[in-house]
């Protein structure tokens, strides 16, 4: 999965414009998100797109992955 750690500046939907842009990272990120699947119970893309009804990045296992 790609982490966004907490050194630096990071913001919500930081990773929008790599997945519109570069094919080569949305299809690496479309692979973390059928392995991720079975173990999450949201959507990756909804959380970087800040689509209505997805996750909430006040959620512990969204923002830190646990």
């Amino acid at each position: 999965m790609f982490v966004f750690p907490g050194q630096g500046s990071q913001w919500a939907g930081m990773a929008v414009e790599l997945l519109d842009s570069s094919p080569v990272f949305a299809g690496r990120f479309g692979e973390c998100v059928v392995a991720l699947g079975p173990y999450i119970d949201w959507v990756p893309v909804d959380v970087l797109r800040g689509c209505g009804g997805g996750a909430s990045l006040d959620r512990v296992d969204v923002c830190c992955g646990r």
